[in-house]
Formats: C-alpha cells, sequence, structure tokens
C-alpha cells in the first residue's frame, strides 16, 4: 500500500511539469503579459509644501538684573504675568543709599550758602579795591574763595546726582512691555549688581515681547533649496491643533547641523501672535508654501524618465508588442537596426534642448515616442510640465512585467494542483 501511495504522488508530479511545459497557449500569455498604463497631460492644480517641526522662541528677550547689590525687599511679580515698560519688579534695600543721597542734598546746600558768603565778599573787597583802599593781594584772595566756592557747587551736585542714580538702581523697572517667562529670586535674597559683580550679576527675571514670535524650525537638505526668505508658512501648535497661525520665512541658516547622520539647515519663520496664545518652547508644525499653481499641465511623477531609460523602456516595449521580431528595411533593402535604436527625443520648437531636462514616453496609437520636457515643480503625485508637452497627450507611466505574469499564473496553476491532489489524497485514503 505504501509503495502504491508514493508511485500515485510521484506520477502527480510528473503531470503537473508536463502540463506546465507543454501547453501551447504559454507563449502568447507571456506576450500579452506585457501592457503600458497610460495617462493624459490634464489640467490642474498643484500644491507644493514643505513640512517640519520646529519651537516658539521670543523675538525680543530681555533678562533683568539690578545695577545696585542689596536685599530685596519686594516683589511685585510672578511668572506669566504681563508687564509694561518702566513698571515696578524689584525693590531693593534702600538705607544706605538713602543716606548717602540725603547727606548729598546737606553737602549741596552748604555749598550754595557758600558760594552765595562768596559772591557777597567779593563784590565788597572789589569796590574797595577800586578805590585803593584794599591792596590787590586781598582782592586776589576774595577772587580765589568765590572760584572755589563755585567748584565746590559743582561737586556737590554731582554727588548729589550720582547718589540719586544709585537710589534710584535700587527700584527695578521693566525695560520693554511683555510676559514675565521666568522669575528667578524671591523677596529676602541678597542679589550682586549686574555692572560690578564679575559674574554678570544676579539673574531677576526674564521678560519677552510674545507680539510676535519666532518659530526655529530645522529642513533636511534635500529641501532646503526649495525654500527662499518670503515664503509663507503656516504654523500649527501642538496645544492648538484647530488653529492655524500664519508666518513668513525671514532667514535660512548658511551653517548645516548634522543630527544621527542627518543635515539639517535651521529656517526662522516670524509668526505674528496677537493674541499670545503661543507661548516660549511651544511645539509646533510647520508647513511652508512653495507654490500653488492653478490650471497647469501636469503629468504623474512616474512618467518622468531619463534619456536612458526612455530608449531602454521604449524597446521593452517593441519587444512586447512582437515589434522585435519585425526587420527593418533599409532604402536598398537590407536589413537595419530596430528603430528604437535610431529615435532621438523630440526637441522644441526652435530645435533647442536646452531647459528640456526629463522625458516622458509620448503613446500614439500603437507606437511609442520619447519627448524631452522642461519641468516646474512637483509633490507626491504629479510634477508640473513647462515646455515639451500639450493637453491631452497620452503618456506612458507604468508597466505590467511578463515576468511577473508568468510568476503569478505559474503560483495559481500550483495552487490548483494542489488542491486538486489533496482531495485525491483524501479520496484515496477512504
Amino acid at each position: 500500500m505504501k509503495k502504491w501511495y508514493i508511485a500515485s504522488i510521484i506520477i502527480i508530479i510528473a503531470g503537473i511539469v508536463i502540463w506546465f511545459t507543454s501547453r501551447p497557449g504559454d507563449a502568447k500569455e507571456e506576450q500579452t503579459a506585457f501592457f503600458p498604463q497610460v495617462e493624459k497631460v490634464h489640467r490642474g492644480s498643484i500644491r507644493v509644501q514643505v513640512s517640519t517641526t520646529g519651537t516658539i522662541e521670543p523675538i525680543n528677550k530681555v533678562e533683568i538684573k539690578s545695577k545696585a547689590s542689596g536685599l530685596i525687599e519686594k516683589m511685585t511679580i510672578e511668572e506669566s504675568d504681563h508687564v509694561n515698560k518702566g513698571d515696578l519688579i524689584a525693590k531693593l534695600d534702600q538705607r544706605d543709599t538713602k543716606n548717602s543721597y540725603d547727606q548729598s542734598v546737606a553737602e549741596l546746600h552748604v555749598a550754595k550758602a557758600s558760594l552765595k558768603q562768596s559772591e557777597s565778599d567779593f563784590k565788597r573787597k572789589q569796590e574797595l579795591y577800586k578805590k585803593g583802599l584794599i591792596p590787590a593781594v586781598e582782592f586776589d584772595q576774595a577772587e580765589l574763595a568765590l572760584v572755589q566756592a563755585k567748584a565746590q557747587v559743582v561737586r556737590a551736585q554731582v554727588s548729589l546726582d550720582n547718589n540719586d542714580i544709585r537710589l534710584k538702581d535700587t527700584i527695578v523697572r521693566s525695560p520693554i512691555s511683555g510676559i514675565i517667562l521666568t522669575k528667578d529670586v524671591e523677596e529676602g535674597q541678597i542679589i550682586s549688581s549686574g555692572i560690578s559683580s564679575v559674574s554678570g550679576g544676579t539673574l531677576i527675571a526674564t521678560v519677552a515681547d510674545m507680539r510676535q514670535v519666532y518659530v526655529k524650525a530645522d529642513v533636511d537638505e534635500v529641501d532646503i533649496g526649495k525654500i527662499e526668505p518670503g515664503m509663507i508658512a503656516h504654523v500649527v501648535a501642538d496645544a492648538y491643533p484647530n488653529e492655524q497661525f500664519t508666518g513668513k520665512v525671514i532667514r535660512i541658516a548658511a551653517q548645516a547641523k548634522v543630527e544621527q547622520n542627518v543635515t539639517s539647515f535651521e529656517v526662522t519663520i516670524q509668526v505674528d501672535n496677537p493674541t499670545g496664545k503661543l507661548k516660549a518652547g511651544m511645539n509646533v508644525s510647520v508647513e511652508i508654501l512653495i507654490a500653488d499653481k492653478q490650471n497647469v499641465l501636469l503629468v504623474p511623477n512616474e512618467a518622468l524618465m531619463t534619456q536612458a531609460e526612455m530608449m531602454r523602456e521604449i524597446a521593452s516595449l517593441k519587444m512586447a508588442m512582437g515589434e522585435s521580431e519585425k526587420p527593418n528595411k533599409t532604402g536598398n533593402g537590407q536589413q537595419g537596426r530596430p528603430d528604437t535604436q535610431r529615435k532621438k527625443p523630440e526637441q522644441n520648437n526652435s530645435g533647442q534642448t536646452s531647459g528640456l531636462n526629463r522625458g516622458v514616453i509620448i503613446k500614439q496609437g500603437n507606437d511609442f515616442r520619447p519627448q524631452l520636457v522642461k519641468v516646474g515643480v512637483s509633490n507626491f503625485d504629479n510634477t508640473e510640465i513647462l515646455e515639451g508637452l500639450h493637453e491631452g497627450q497620452q503618456v506612458v507611466y507604468t508597466f505590467f512585467s511578463r515576468a511577473k505574469a508568468s510568476s503569478d499564473q505559474f503560483r495559481k496553476r500550483i495552487m490548483s494542483r494542489m488542491s486538486m491532489s489533496s482531495g485525491l489524497k483524501k479520496r484515496k485514503s477512504k
């Protein structure tokens, strides 16, 4: 029984092989399994965008420090508060600076009084000197005392002004209108001056004008050549997925940066933020509009080829259609090379191919010919045609492989035979 079972399997396999190798229609199926897929050149709209991600950064950000050193007595701000230019941020202990200021005021009063006395003494001695009642030495001494009194007034005034500045420096005010991003100190903390300290002084707070913001986005080097300053960009924050903000490209970095073997360039986009919804550090999605064209000639991206690709594909088409078996006759009746070896891509009307940098295969009836074209912008699906084609022409853009068709047919036959043999085994086992 076992020998009979093995012999049955061998007979079935041999039958399958003979059936595959002896079918007369296989050659015909292979020849008809290769067909070009075509599409008409049509007019339509094309929108090209470069998508990336970025973060929000303030345009005008100021770190607030104090010119004076001392103890913070009062803080009037918290993070996210809105402040106007000149609003109080912090107040330092003023006792020492106030004492120096008051002393300068008193010294100025004394200097002015002394000046007044010196002026009166000078006038009196001047009259006496004119009448010859006092010697010249005494008059000169009176004149010197007057000059010294005037100088003392100037010194006292300068001292008062300096102490007034130091007193005002103990009150820290906002230099701009904006939002408090960070609050870095608290009441009771001793801070150092931002002017006299070697370390640059203690940071009190950071304020930024957020009515306009920057979006810093990294664009892949493949797309950076498409972007130019002034292009419109649409920004959507992760926090507001249903709201779109509009900006424009203002700067493209000249130096690339490489992270994890990916080369990119930083693009800066200025975005209006009148409502203040965009916060510093937010993550955003960015779409930079490269082109938005209407009523232009379009072809599928798959239809575009190089000259070498066009000639190779046309030769394959000719062979698939059976034309490779038809010899070409020359003028003297001799056989020549196939027409696909001689045909050149068509030029434009002026006979020049400059600017026609890509090509397509045009289908005319049962004939195929190469055509150089000048392309414009392209997206994931279509490419704009600037020159070389006109509306309604048919271009080849996909081929069905004979090998793939034969492979599919072979797979179906195998599955069918396996199903048949499986049924036969079941019947035999019964």
